[in-house]
């Protein structure tokens, strides 16, 4: 058996720690190696066994992760106290000392050694619960192949790019303390600034397919239309269609042809309706623009995974 000081991002690694207390190294599980190193802002070391790449770091933040989602999303609600209430919770849940010791059942050494301060490792625990970076597999994957979806009809295409783009590669019980957080707690530095993390990041991933799409279709924003608030409006509504199906509503739409759709790709038929005409001018009704096919081939994005 040999620990592994600084894993590599996509590979598997084993964890191997201590008890609390002393004893042999056992074996805790084995973890996906993910580049955290922009992530981790409050974390002592840059590199190194308690660094970011380290197995037990990333292990014990995805601990962290389901133990916040189990208590945070079955204990938390709001209070009369206001922000206040953030740091108490979280400490309740995640305790800098109790959460090493009696959960993961290490030593308090190997919290101190990464987060000396308890609001750091809350931060980052933050970070790490709602990193952008959970959705790139799914944004590498499907720019990999997007030329061969735009060969189809826009409603197929739409389709296609919201089933695959707006998933995640999380859980879902992750995925929910992570809703949770932006809707119990928006004003909570910590929360707030990894919002702002995530919609550029989003921006920054998605605008150019958007631009394009359009290209490919043959279709331009109409005189006043922003593709970016365009774009915000599909990332919007696949975060509520994601909420509704949590909570186990239908999430979907079917048109009189027949076709069933998600009801985010639907109604992203709807705006891109509203907001485009073809390169003369014409304008489409939704049935109609979900059945155009591309006038020319989808530009060459690759470049888009460098990002």
């Amino acid at each position: 058996m040999e620990r592994l000081i600084e894993g590599t991002p996509g590979e598997e690694a084993a964890v191997w720690v201590q008890d609390r207390g002393g004893g042999p190294l056992r074996l805790r599980g084995h973890v996906v190696i993910e580049d955290l190193g922009g992530v981790l802002t409050s974390i002592s070391s840059r590199t190194g066994a308690n660094g970011p790449l380290n197995p037990v770091t990333q292990y014990m933040l995805s601990r962290a992760a389901n133990h916040l989602a189990d208590r945070l999303i079955d204990d938390a609600g709001p209070t009369k106290d206001g922000r206040d209430s953030v740091p108490r919770i979280l400490s309740s849940a995640l305790g800098h000392q109790p959460f090493v010791e009696s959960v993961l059942e290490m030593s308090q050494h190997q919290m101190l050694r990464r987060w000396p301060l308890a609001t750091d490792w809350y931060t980052d625990v933050i970070n790490y619960v709602m990193r952008p970076s959970r959705f790139d597999p799914k944004f590498e994957g499907l720019v990999a192949d997007i030329g061969q979806k735009t060969a189809a009809p826009l409603g197929e295409f739409v389709r296609s790019f919201t089933r695959e783009a707006y998933t995640f590669s999380d859980n879902t019980k992750t995925v929910r303390v992570a809703e949770a957080l932006q809707a119990l707690w928006p004003d909570y530095a910590p929360v707030r600034n990894a919002m702002g993390q995530y919609r550029q990041h989003v921006l920054e991933r998605y605008i150019p397919v958007y631009r394009a799409a359009l290209q490919a279709y043959g279709l331009v924003a109409r005189p006043g239309m922003d593709i970016q608030t365009i774009g915000w409006a599909f990332n919007a509504l696949h975060v509520r269609e994601a909420l509704e199906f949590l909570a186990g509503q239908t999430t979907t739409h079917t048109t009189p042809d027949g076709i069933e759709w998600s009801m985010t790709a639907w109604t992203v038929v709807l705006i891109i309706a509203g907001a485009v005409t073809d390169e003369e001018g014409n304008t489409f009704h939704p049935m109609e623009l979900s059945e155009r096919l591309p006038i020319r081939p989808f530009p060459t994005i690759e470049p888009l995974l460098a990002l």
